[in-house]
């Protein structure tokens, strides 16, 4: 990770090897924090604030009490904090060493975050060591200490013991910062929580107790802490078959009780917990050992529920990731939540790799990931960039929905503006409950502003489904919403899901109109997962 310096012009970024979707040219975006009377600049996020602020030094997984307002503070007035985060390369810390933590949570204590997780600098999944790093804008790390080591209980020195995602969160009235993880030992038999506290965030920690909750097994986990001081834990339990949700008690050192099994049978594990808006999100990922696979999400208006059902998040293999936890990055106009992954190379696990990426929420609490090779966060005001795609397209954060002719929204989630919203597990498609009129279906996007345009990129649904599958398109280009004129470009596409790039002679517009002539298959229906333009601004 590396900064950018003071402002933010002109960062390079863009959509990985796993087609995660472009990103922004020069956008911005956020969600709005209205604490701080200022909107987010970014069309991919909706009104509404964040979750607010609680005591100060405290922070739970993806809970904004405890955050610190802009939480970094400028060096010069008027001059905002930005930090690249570049994905895809080894991050080291400021003394030039690999960074070691893994399976991580993160904590705001004053100006500081603290990153903790796990040592896999020994190249195995046997517990070497819990790592402390600390930052003040969260990219230059700090390493403080290895808070929790194999000299820090006898049974942490045995052979076989596996200690896995260490999760802090801090407790007012014991003044002490508690730690749960996932306490294991050979063969995954164990299958305990762990607990441990400290008086420092970054000091040496204290083993309390491992066991299993409820008389349930725990294996992934993660820590929450609401609002109003309520801590959850929640983990992987029935031999990874359930997630299970559990109250604290107060001192946060202990189970109170359980409250509920989430998605029993379904094999989730990796979860993280965010809140947004009064909302709270589950992250999760399949119970895949070390390989990726898709990432799903679910949502309630209370921790006790009921939770939604599961829904895709990001590409079908979670960019190469799976969720370690959720930042939320509160500022002085907005608040963004940043995914935080690790990327197993097993059995190399030395060389596994951390990804963060900046979730978008629209404004029905929809959530959506898509990647970026870099991108910029503003750490001060707590809104985030992203420069240019490799491929050169404009950002969709300025793009907004006119008209279409059919969406499917009784059926599935197949809104029109899903055609523009950077994710490819998600997809515009036309009516299909009920009423399925037959192609010609079209589009209307207003992109934000005029630009000179000479490309058009379609990205056809990502999943084993064929329908909707374009043949034959037109594409127009106009300086006004109605008067679209002749086709800049018509042709046909395959039955591949590679994404489809085509260019025309330029044209000036600011708006864009995508028609679907024909189906693949001479089925009724047109279905786009991204659509994508490149050009010149004017």
């Amino acid at each position: 990770m590396s900064t950018a310096g003071a402002t933010a012009a002109g960062a390079s970024a863009g959509a990985g090897a796993n087609g995660g979707g472009s990103s922004s040219d020069g956008g911005v975006a956020g969600q709005a924090n209205p604490a701080a009377g200022a909107p987010s600049h970014g069309g991919a996020f909706g009104g509404g604030g964040g979750a607010g602020s609680g005591a100060p030094g405290t922070s739970g997984s993806g809970a904004l009490s405890g955050t610190s307002g802009a939480g970094v503070t400028a060096g010069a007035p008027g001059t905002d904090v930005v930090v690249t985060i570049k994905n895809g390369d080894f991050w080291q810390d400021t003394a030039g060493n690999r960074l070691e933590a893994h399976g991580a949570g993160l904590i705001h204590v004053g100006d500081t975050w603290y990153w903790i997780g796990e040592d896999k600098s020994a190249n195995s999944g046997n517990f070497k060591a819990v790592n402390c790093y600390a930052s003040k804008d969260l990219s230059h790390w700090e390493f403080k200490h290895a808070i929790i080591t194999r000299q820090t209980s006898t049974e942490l020195g045995a052979a076989d013991r596996i200690i896995e995602r260490p999760k802090v969160i801090y407790n007012e009235a014991s003044k002490k910062y508690v730690m749960w993880l996932h306490w294991e030992g050979a063969s995954y038999a164990t299958a305990e929580a762990g607990v441990f506290t400290s008086t420092t965030v970054d000091g040496d920690y204290t083993q309390v107790r491992h066991f299993r909750p409820n008389d349930r097994m725990s294996r992934d986990d993660t820590l929450f802490k609401d609002d109003d001081g309520t801590a959850y834990f929640l983990s992987a339990s029935n031999e990874n078959a359930d997630l299970s949700l559990y109250e604290l008690t107060a001192d946060y050192t202990d189970m109170k009780r359980q409250i509920t099994t989430l998605w029993p049978g379904s094999y989730r594990e990796a979860p993280a917990i965010m809140k947004a808006n009064g909302r709270y999100y589950i992250v999760n990922s399949a119970a895949t050992n070390w390989d990726p696979n898709q990432q799903r999400y679910s949502t309630a208006t209370s921790m006790q529920g009921p939770w939604s059902a599961l829904a895709n998040l990001g590409n079908e293999n979670g960019f190469d990731t799976q969720t370690a936890y959720i930042i939320p990055v509160q500022g002085a106009k907005a608040t963004t939540y940043i995914y935080a992954g690790d990327r197993w190379q097993d059995p190399d696990l030395k060389s596994s790799k951390y990804i963060w990426l900046p979730f978008k929420i629209a404004s029905d609490g929809k959530l959506s990931l898509a990647f970026y090779d870099s991108w910029q966060l503003d750490v001060t005001s707590g809104e985030w960039r992203a420069g240019s795609t490799n491929s050169g397209f404009i950002s969709h954060a300025g793009w907004s929905l006119i008209s279409t002719d059919s969406e499917e929204t009784a059926g599935e989630d197949g809104h029109a503006s899903n055609a523009f919203d950077d994710s490819t597990s998600t997809f515009w498609h036309t009516e299909w409950q009920g009423a399925q009129p037959r192609p010609p279906h079209e589009i209307v996007i207003d992109l934000g502003a005029s630009y000179s345009l000479t490309s058009m990129s379609y990205t056809p649904r990502q999943d084993d489904n064929p329908n909707g599958m374009v043949k034959d398109y037109e594409f127009y280009v106009s300086a006004d919403r109605t008067n679209f004129g002749q086709a800049v470009k018509t042709g046909s596409f395959g039955t591949g899901k590679a994404a489809t790039t085509v260019t025309f002679a330029a044209k000036a517009g600011r708006y864009i109109r995508f028609v679907g002539v024909s189906e693949a298959s001479d089925k009724a229906y047109t279905c786009v997962a991204e659509l994508n333009v490149a050009g010149s601004a004017l």
